[in-house]
Protein backbone atom coordinates (compact mmCIF):
# COMPACT_ATOMS: atom_id res chain seq x y z
CA UNK A 1 0.00 0.00 0.00
CA UNK A 2 2.70 2.12 0.52
CA UNK A 3 4.55 1.48 -2.03
CA UNK A 4 1.62 2.81 -4.26
CA UNK A 5 1.58 5.53 -2.28
CA UNK A 6 4.44 6.12 -2.90
CA UNK A 7 4.66 6.03 -6.67
CA UNK A 8 1.13 8.26 -7.00
CA UNK A 9 2.58 10.67 -5.34
CA UNK A 10 6.49 10.58 -7.56
CA UNK A 11 4.21 10.64 -10.83
CA UNK A 12 1.90 13.45 -9.59
CA UNK A 13 4.82 15.72 -8.49
CA UNK A 14 6.56 16.66 -11.66
CA UNK A 15 2.98 17.52 -12.79
CA UNK A 16 1.93 19.78 -9.85
CA UNK A 17 5.98 21.46 -10.72
CA UNK A 18 5.40 22.04 -13.92
CA UNK A 19 2.82 25.22 -13.62
CA UNK A 20 5.88 27.14 -11.31
CA UNK A 21 7.84 26.86 -14.64
CA UNK A 22 5.33 28.06 -17.11
CA UNK A 23 4.57 31.32 -14.44
CA UNK A 24 7.36 33.59 -15.39
CA UNK A 25 5.95 34.89 -18.27
CA UNK A 26 2.01 36.18 -16.81
CA UNK A 27 3.12 40.26 -16.59
CA UNK A 28 5.22 40.48 -19.68
CA UNK A 29 4.89 43.47 -22.40
CA UNK A 30 6.49 43.31 -26.02
CA UNK A 31 8.56 45.98 -26.05
CA UNK A 32 6.24 47.43 -29.00
CA UNK A 33 4.05 48.21 -26.19
CA UNK A 34 6.75 50.60 -24.09
CA UNK A 35 7.04 54.20 -24.79
CA UNK A 36 10.89 54.22 -23.16
CA UNK A 37 11.29 57.55 -20.85
CA UNK A 38 14.47 58.59 -20.53
CA UNK A 39 14.20 61.63 -18.92
CA UNK A 40 11.47 62.39 -16.26
CA UNK A 41 10.80 66.39 -15.79
CA UNK A 42 8.44 68.22 -12.81
CA UNK A 43 7.37 71.52 -12.29
CA UNK A 44 5.02 73.30 -9.93
CA UNK A 45 1.18 73.46 -11.05
CA UNK A 46 -1.68 75.68 -9.68
CA UNK A 47 -2.64 72.50 -8.18
CA UNK A 48 -0.16 70.04 -8.04
CA UNK A 49 2.14 69.12 -10.89
CA UNK A 50 3.54 69.31 -13.79
CA UNK A 51 5.25 66.58 -15.20
CA UNK A 52 7.40 66.41 -18.95
CA UNK A 53 8.15 63.03 -20.00
CA UNK A 54 11.21 62.80 -22.35
CA UNK A 55 10.26 59.53 -24.62
CA UNK A 56 12.69 58.15 -27.43
CA UNK A 57 11.35 57.26 -30.82
CA UNK A 58 12.64 53.69 -31.89
CA UNK A 59 12.30 54.71 -35.65
CA UNK A 60 14.28 57.79 -35.32
CA UNK A 61 16.96 56.12 -33.93
CA UNK A 62 17.08 52.82 -35.89
CA UNK A 63 20.13 51.40 -37.24
CA UNK A 64 18.32 51.19 -40.43
CA UNK A 65 17.90 54.80 -41.00
CA UNK A 66 21.51 55.18 -40.29
CA UNK A 67 20.87 56.26 -36.54
CA UNK A 68 21.35 60.42 -37.55
CA UNK A 69 18.91 63.22 -36.96
CA UNK A 70 18.06 63.40 -40.75
CA UNK A 71 15.51 60.29 -39.73
CA UNK A 72 13.64 62.71 -37.94
CA UNK A 73 13.59 64.49 -34.42
CA UNK A 74 14.31 61.54 -32.39
CA UNK A 75 12.31 61.45 -29.33
CA UNK A 76 8.97 63.35 -27.74
CA UNK A 77 8.03 65.03 -24.92
CA UNK A 78 4.74 64.69 -23.53
CA UNK A 79 3.60 67.18 -20.53
CA UNK A 80 0.61 66.99 -18.19
CA UNK A 81 -0.72 68.71 -15.06
CA UNK A 82 -2.27 66.83 -12.53
CA UNK A 83 -2.72 66.82 -8.86
CA UNK A 84 -0.36 64.16 -7.82
CA UNK A 85 2.46 62.66 -9.92
CA UNK A 86 1.53 59.59 -10.21
CA UNK A 87 -1.90 60.71 -12.20
CA UNK A 88 0.11 62.71 -14.63
CA UNK A 89 1.88 60.02 -15.22
CA UNK A 90 -1.26 57.52 -15.97
CA UNK A 91 -2.29 60.71 -18.22
CA UNK A 92 0.12 59.26 -20.72
CA UNK A 93 -2.04 56.63 -21.87
CA UNK A 94 -4.67 58.40 -23.00
CA UNK A 95 -2.54 59.92 -25.03
CA UNK A 96 0.05 57.72 -26.41
CA UNK A 97 -1.05 54.26 -27.47
CA UNK A 98 2.14 52.85 -25.24
CA UNK A 99 2.37 52.18 -21.84
CA UNK A 100 5.40 54.37 -20.00
CA UNK A 101 8.61 52.31 -18.80
CA UNK A 102 10.71 54.04 -16.05
CA UNK A 103 13.12 51.64 -15.83
CA UNK A 104 15.40 53.87 -18.25
CA UNK A 105 15.65 56.90 -17.14
CA UNK A 106 18.80 58.63 -17.04
CA UNK A 107 17.73 62.39 -15.31
CA UNK A 108 15.35 64.05 -13.59
CA UNK A 109 15.11 67.95 -13.72
CA UNK A 110 12.98 69.67 -11.07
CA UNK A 111 11.98 73.42 -11.78
CA UNK A 112 12.93 75.62 -9.43
CA UNK A 113 9.89 77.25 -8.30
CA UNK A 114 9.18 73.80 -7.11
CA UNK A 115 12.50 73.14 -5.95
CA UNK A 116 11.91 76.31 -3.30
CA UNK A 117 8.75 74.95 -2.40
CA UNK A 118 9.53 71.55 -1.07
CA UNK A 119 10.77 68.20 -2.88
CA UNK A 120 9.21 65.83 -0.38
CA UNK A 121 5.87 65.03 -1.89
CA UNK A 122 7.45 63.81 -4.93
CA UNK A 123 10.43 61.89 -3.68
CA UNK A 124 7.34 59.27 -2.25
CA UNK A 125 6.31 58.20 -5.80
CA UNK A 126 9.43 57.73 -7.38
CA UNK A 127 11.08 55.91 -4.56
CA UNK A 128 7.61 53.21 -4.69
CA UNK A 129 7.66 52.59 -7.43
CA UNK A 130 9.61 49.50 -8.19
CA UNK A 131 10.19 50.39 -12.10
CA UNK A 132 12.69 53.60 -11.87
CA UNK A 133 16.33 52.32 -10.69
CA UNK A 134 17.80 54.72 -8.07
CA UNK A 135 20.93 55.54 -9.97
CA UNK A 136 19.82 58.64 -12.27
CA UNK A 137 21.20 61.57 -11.86
CA UNK A 138 19.09 64.54 -10.25
CA UNK A 139 19.17 68.26 -11.32
CA UNK A 140 17.38 71.31 -10.90
CA UNK A 141 16.25 74.07 -13.99
CA UNK A 142 18.22 77.43 -12.19
CA UNK A 143 15.87 80.28 -13.22
CA UNK A 144 13.40 78.20 -15.51
CA UNK A 145 11.33 75.15 -15.59
CA UNK A 146 12.08 71.26 -15.91
CA UNK A 147 9.73 71.46 -18.81
CA UNK A 148 11.95 74.13 -20.95
CA UNK A 149 15.08 71.77 -20.62
CA UNK A 150 14.02 68.67 -21.61
CA UNK A 151 12.77 70.48 -24.82
CA UNK A 152 15.95 71.01 -26.15
CA UNK A 153 17.41 69.25 -28.50
CA UNK A 154 20.99 68.65 -29.01
CA UNK A 155 23.72 68.32 -31.87
CA UNK A 156 26.35 66.42 -30.75
CA UNK A 157 23.87 63.20 -28.56
CA UNK A 158 21.09 62.29 -30.80
CA UNK A 159 18.90 61.89 -27.30
CA UNK A 160 18.74 65.09 -25.26
CA UNK A 161 18.45 63.11 -21.96
CA UNK A 162 21.61 61.19 -22.86
CA UNK A 163 23.82 64.74 -23.23
CA UNK A 164 22.37 65.76 -19.82
CA UNK A 165 24.06 62.30 -18.07
CA UNK A 166 26.89 61.96 -20.05
CA UNK A 167 27.52 65.51 -20.03
CA UNK A 168 27.49 65.70 -15.78
CA UNK A 169 29.19 62.25 -15.77
CA UNK A 170 32.06 63.84 -17.22
CA UNK A 171 31.87 67.35 -15.99
CA UNK A 172 32.29 66.63 -12.61
CA UNK A 173 35.16 63.96 -13.26
CA UNK A 174 37.50 67.02 -14.71
CA UNK A 175 36.07 70.00 -12.82
CA UNK A 176 35.32 70.90 -8.94
CA UNK A 177 32.89 73.21 -10.50
CA UNK A 178 29.70 71.09 -9.99
CA UNK A 179 27.91 67.96 -8.57
CA UNK A 180 26.64 64.46 -9.86
CA UNK A 181 23.80 63.58 -7.35
CA UNK A 182 21.53 60.33 -7.22
CA UNK A 183 18.17 60.35 -6.06
CA UNK A 184 19.31 58.17 -3.56
CA UNK A 185 22.29 59.79 -2.42
CA UNK A 186 19.92 62.65 -2.36
CA UNK A 187 17.61 60.72 -0.60
CA UNK A 188 20.32 59.61 1.73
CA UNK A 189 21.58 63.35 2.53
CA UNK A 190 18.18 64.48 3.56
CA UNK A 191 17.88 61.58 6.27
CA UNK A 192 21.48 61.96 7.40
CA UNK A 193 21.64 63.40 10.87
CA UNK A 194 24.44 66.49 10.39
CA UNK A 195 24.01 66.79 6.38
CA UNK A 196 22.41 69.19 4.17
CA UNK A 197 21.84 67.73 0.62
CA UNK A 198 23.34 69.60 -2.62
CA UNK A 199 21.82 69.19 -6.68
CA UNK A 200 23.47 70.63 -9.76
CA UNK A 201 21.84 73.65 -12.21
CA UNK A 202 21.06 73.19 -15.28
CA UNK A 203 20.39 76.36 -17.10
CA UNK A 204 18.55 76.66 -20.72
CA UNK A 205 20.80 79.46 -22.79
CA UNK A 206 18.87 81.23 -25.60
CA UNK A 207 15.93 81.08 -26.59
CA UNK A 208 13.66 77.99 -24.86
CA UNK A 209 11.41 78.34 -27.79
CA UNK A 210 13.87 77.73 -29.95
CA UNK A 211 15.78 74.59 -28.66
CA UNK A 212 13.05 72.16 -29.60
CA UNK A 213 13.01 72.55 -32.97
CA UNK A 214 15.37 70.50 -35.34
CA UNK A 215 17.14 73.22 -37.00
CA UNK A 216 18.44 74.10 -33.48
CA UNK A 217 20.79 70.89 -33.87
CA UNK A 218 21.87 71.85 -37.72
CA UNK A 219 23.58 75.32 -36.87
CA UNK A 220 27.18 75.48 -35.97
CA UNK A 221 25.97 77.64 -33.12
CA UNK A 222 22.70 76.94 -32.24
CA UNK A 223 20.36 79.05 -30.88
CA UNK A 224 19.92 76.80 -27.37
CA UNK A 225 22.08 74.84 -25.20
CA UNK A 226 22.00 73.45 -22.23
CA UNK A 227 24.76 74.15 -19.69
CA UNK A 228 25.22 73.36 -16.47
CA UNK A 229 25.60 76.28 -13.63
CA UNK A 230 26.11 76.84 -10.27
CA UNK A 231 24.59 74.20 -6.96
CA UNK A 232 21.89 74.04 -5.19
CA UNK A 233 21.52 74.13 -1.74
CA UNK A 234 18.89 72.91 0.55
CA UNK A 235 17.13 72.65 3.91
CA UNK A 236 15.51 69.62 4.35
CA UNK A 237 13.44 69.35 1.17
CA UNK A 238 13.55 73.10 0.28
CA UNK A 239 16.23 74.72 -1.74
CA UNK A 240 17.87 77.74 -0.53
CA UNK A 241 19.65 79.47 -3.46
CA UNK A 242 22.45 79.04 -5.15
CA UNK A 243 26.70 78.84 -5.22
CA UNK A 244 29.38 80.35 -7.02
CA UNK A 245 31.79 78.13 -8.37
CA UNK A 246 34.84 79.13 -5.92
CA UNK A 247 32.25 77.89 -3.55
CA UNK A 248 31.59 74.68 -5.01
CA UNK A 249 35.36 74.37 -5.79
CA UNK A 250 35.60 74.47 -1.76
CA UNK A 251 33.11 72.34 -1.15
CA UNK A 252 34.13 69.58 -3.20
CA UNK A 253 37.53 69.92 -1.81
CA UNK A 254 36.14 69.14 1.57
CA UNK A 255 34.11 66.51 1.14
CA UNK A 256 36.55 64.85 -1.03
CA UNK A 257 34.88 65.18 -4.43
CA UNK A 258 37.72 66.57 -6.37
CA UNK A 259 38.67 63.95 -8.88
CA UNK A 260 40.33 66.25 -11.32
CA UNK A 261 40.67 70.35 -10.98
CA UNK A 262 42.32 73.64 -12.97
CA UNK A 263 42.96 76.74 -11.42
CA UNK A 264 45.11 79.21 -11.57
CA UNK A 265 47.70 81.20 -9.43
CA UNK A 266 49.35 84.57 -10.04
CA UNK A 267 52.88 84.06 -11.17
CA UNK A 268 56.08 86.62 -10.36
CA UNK A 269 55.74 88.92 -12.89
CA UNK A 270 52.22 89.30 -13.20
CA UNK A 271 51.39 86.29 -15.57
CA UNK A 272 49.29 83.66 -14.49
CA UNK A 273 50.14 79.69 -14.03
CA UNK A 274 47.33 77.49 -14.86
CA UNK A 275 47.90 73.97 -12.27
CA UNK A 276 45.57 70.88 -12.79
CA UNK A 277 45.13 68.45 -10.26
CA UNK A 278 45.78 65.36 -11.38
CA UNK A 279 44.38 63.09 -8.03
CA UNK A 280 43.04 64.83 -4.91
CA UNK A 281 42.41 62.89 -1.83
CA UNK A 282 40.92 64.72 1.51
CA UNK A 283 41.23 63.14 4.85
CA UNK A 284 39.07 63.84 7.86
CA UNK A 285 39.13 63.33 11.39
CA UNK A 286 36.92 63.93 14.56
CA UNK A 287 38.98 64.98 17.58
CA UNK A 288 37.52 66.24 20.97
CA UNK A 289 39.49 68.88 22.69
CA UNK A 290 38.33 69.54 26.15
CA UNK A 291 34.74 67.84 25.37
CA UNK A 292 34.72 69.94 22.23
CA UNK A 293 34.56 68.63 18.84
CA UNK A 294 37.21 69.90 16.69
CA UNK A 295 37.18 69.05 12.55
CA UNK A 296 40.33 68.61 10.93
CA UNK A 297 41.02 68.33 6.96
CA UNK A 298 43.89 67.58 5.33
CA UNK A 299 44.27 66.95 1.65
CA UNK A 300 46.80 66.26 -0.47
CA UNK A 301 47.01 66.72 -4.43
CA UNK A 302 49.14 65.95 -7.35
CA UNK A 303 49.24 68.31 -9.76
CA UNK A 304 50.64 69.33 -13.08
CA UNK A 305 51.52 72.66 -14.94
CA UNK A 306 49.67 73.13 -18.07
CA UNK A 307 50.07 76.89 -18.93
CA UNK A 308 52.04 79.98 -17.94
CA UNK A 309 51.05 83.33 -19.30
CA UNK A 310 54.45 85.03 -18.16
CA UNK A 311 57.23 84.85 -17.97
CA UNK A 312 58.18 82.83 -14.49
CA UNK A 313 61.09 80.23 -14.83
CA UNK A 314 60.17 76.78 -13.26
CA UNK A 315 63.41 75.18 -13.78
CA UNK A 316 64.96 75.19 -10.23
CA UNK A 317 62.94 73.43 -7.01
CA UNK A 318 62.87 76.45 -5.24
CA UNK A 319 60.52 77.85 -8.33
CA UNK A 320 58.34 74.56 -7.56
CA UNK A 321 58.44 74.43 -3.98
CA UNK A 322 57.39 78.19 -4.24
CA UNK A 323 54.55 77.44 -6.59
CA UNK A 324 53.55 74.14 -4.62
CA UNK A 325 52.81 76.78 -1.22
CA UNK A 326 51.10 79.46 -3.88
CA UNK A 327 48.72 76.25 -4.65
CA UNK A 328 48.40 74.85 -1.11
CA UNK A 329 47.46 78.21 -0.06
CA UNK A 330 44.74 78.97 -2.69
CA UNK A 331 42.92 75.41 -1.98
CA UNK A 332 42.99 76.21 2.13
CA UNK A 333 41.67 79.71 0.83
CA UNK A 334 39.14 78.32 -1.49
CA UNK A 335 37.71 76.09 1.45
CA UNK A 336 37.52 78.38 3.85
CA UNK A 337 35.96 81.00 2.01
CA UNK A 338 33.15 78.39 1.11
CA UNK A 339 32.63 77.42 4.95
CA UNK A 340 32.64 81.16 5.78
CA UNK A 341 30.29 81.98 2.74
CA UNK A 342 27.78 79.26 2.90
CA UNK A 343 27.72 79.54 6.44
CA UNK A 344 26.51 83.39 6.83
CA UNK A 345 24.18 83.19 3.65
CA UNK A 346 22.23 79.84 4.25
CA UNK A 347 23.61 78.58 8.06
CA UNK A 348 22.86 74.59 6.44
CA UNK A 349 26.12 72.19 6.48
CA UNK A 350 26.25 70.62 3.57
CA UNK A 351 30.03 69.38 3.89
CA UNK A 352 28.67 66.68 6.85
CA UNK A 353 30.35 67.85 9.57
CA UNK A 354 28.02 67.43 11.93
CA UNK A 355 27.61 63.63 9.96
CA UNK A 356 31.05 63.29 10.93
CA UNK A 357 30.68 63.75 14.89
CA UNK A 358 27.55 62.09 15.15
CA UNK A 359 29.39 58.77 13.73
CA UNK A 360 32.46 59.75 15.65
CA UNK A 361 30.59 60.32 19.48
CA UNK A 362 26.34 60.50 19.15
CA UNK A 363 25.96 61.48 22.68
CA UNK A 364 28.49 64.35 21.76
CA UNK A 365 26.32 64.89 18.69
CA UNK A 366 23.60 65.28 20.48
CA UNK A 367 24.61 67.86 23.28
CA UNK A 368 26.07 69.79 20.60
CA UNK A 369 22.80 70.22 18.87
CA UNK A 370 21.01 71.11 22.84
CA UNK A 371 23.67 73.63 23.23
CA UNK A 372 23.75 75.17 19.63
CA UNK A 373 20.57 73.99 18.11
CA UNK A 374 21.10 74.68 13.70
CA UNK A 375 24.05 77.39 14.56
CA UNK A 376 26.73 74.77 15.59
CA UNK A 377 28.60 75.54 12.46
CA UNK A 378 29.53 79.16 13.81
CA UNK A 379 31.64 77.92 16.48
CA UNK A 380 32.56 74.68 15.03
CA UNK A 381 36.78 75.00 14.75
CA UNK A 382 37.93 73.88 11.64
CA UNK A 383 41.52 72.42 11.07
CA UNK A 384 42.54 73.38 7.30
CA UNK A 385 46.14 71.62 5.89
CA UNK A 386 46.77 71.27 2.13
CA UNK A 387 49.68 69.65 0.27
CA UNK A 388 50.46 69.84 -3.15
CA UNK A 389 52.75 67.81 -4.94
CA UNK A 390 54.14 69.06 -8.83
CA UNK A 391 54.13 66.41 -10.55
CA UNK A 392 55.46 67.26 -14.01
CA UNK A 393 55.58 71.22 -16.31
CA UNK A 394 55.09 70.08 -19.13
CA UNK A 395 57.32 69.42 -22.38
CA UNK A 396 59.66 72.89 -21.18
CA UNK A 397 60.79 74.02 -18.17
CA UNK A 398 60.46 77.84 -19.12
CA UNK A 399 58.32 79.78 -21.29
CA UNK A 400 60.14 80.81 -24.58
CA UNK A 401 58.22 84.56 -24.53
CA UNK A 402 60.82 86.19 -23.54
CA UNK A 403 63.10 84.98 -26.36
CA UNK A 404 60.93 86.63 -28.56
CA UNK A 405 62.60 89.11 -30.53
CA UNK A 406 61.77 92.14 -31.45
Amino acid sequence: MMRRLRRAICSLLPVMLLPMLLSGCWERKELNELAFVLALGIDKAETGFKVTMQVVIPSAVSSQNGGGLGSGVPVASYTFPAPTIYESLRLFNMTVSRSAYMGHIRVLVIGEPLAREGLGPMLDVLKRSREPRMDFYVMVAKEGTAEEALNVLTALDKLPANKLFNALDKAYKVSARTVAVSLDRFIEDLLYEGKAPVLTGVVVKGEPDAGGKKNNTERTNPKTKLRYESVAVFSKDKMLGWLDDDEVAGYNYITDNVIKNTGHVEGDDDGLIVIEALKSRTKRRVRFIEGEPHIYLDIEAVCNVEEVTGKDRLDAEQDILDLERKAEERIIRRMKQSVKQINDRYNVDIFGFGQSIYEKNPKAWARLLKQSGGDYLKSLPIHYKAKVIINRVGAIDNSFLDQIKE
